[in-house]
Formats: structure tokens, C-alpha cells, sequence
């Protein structure tokens, strides 16, 4: 996992949406506050460690609109054993 670095002034932006557990990890959906660019502020549970993982706009969306509970589950696990 990385700190943010998609553009030259990177900031977490304000708004935010809870996308839930899975795989021992929390994930929130965000944007920099600068460029727009989507990332996961992710959270292990087993190692306490918290990081970014950048996200491509296809993924937020699919991330977003799938349905909350065991589809969304199953998507953010896969996601995360692909790119985590």
C-alpha cells in the first residue's frame, strides 16, 4: 500500500463512502481533493496497518454500485486479493 501520489498537491478529500469488510480488511472509497483521482483507504485488522491503494475509475464505479452486503462482499475481496 502507498500514501497518495496521484498528482503534485494530493489530499484526502471530504467525502467518502464506507464500502464495508472483507478479508480482514475495512475498506473507504475516496477521491483526492485536488485531481478526482479514486483511492482505498484500507485497514487490516490482524496487522493494524492502514494504507492507500489507488483505484481506476471503472472499479469506484463498479465499487459504487454494486449492491451493499454479499455482492459487495465478494467484489471488494476479489479486488483486494488482485491489487492488495
Amino acid at each position: 500500500m502507498t500514501e497518495l501520489a496521484c498528482c503534485s498537491s494530493p489530499t484526502w478529500g471530504s467525502e467518502t463512502t464506507d464500502l464495508g469488510h472483507a478479508d480482514s480488511c475495512d475498506f473507504l472509497l475516496g477521491r483526492c481533493g485536488n485531481c478526482g483521482a479514486y483511492w482505498l483507504n484500507v485497514f487490516s485488522e490482524a496487522t493494524k496497518i492502514t494504507g492507500y491503494e489507488r483505484v481506476s475509475d471503472a472499479d469506484a464505479r463498479a465499487m459504487l454500485t454494486t449492491s451493499w452486503g454479499p455482492a459487495l462482499k465478494a467484489f471488494m475481496k476479489a479486488w483486494f486479493s488482485e491489487h492488495g
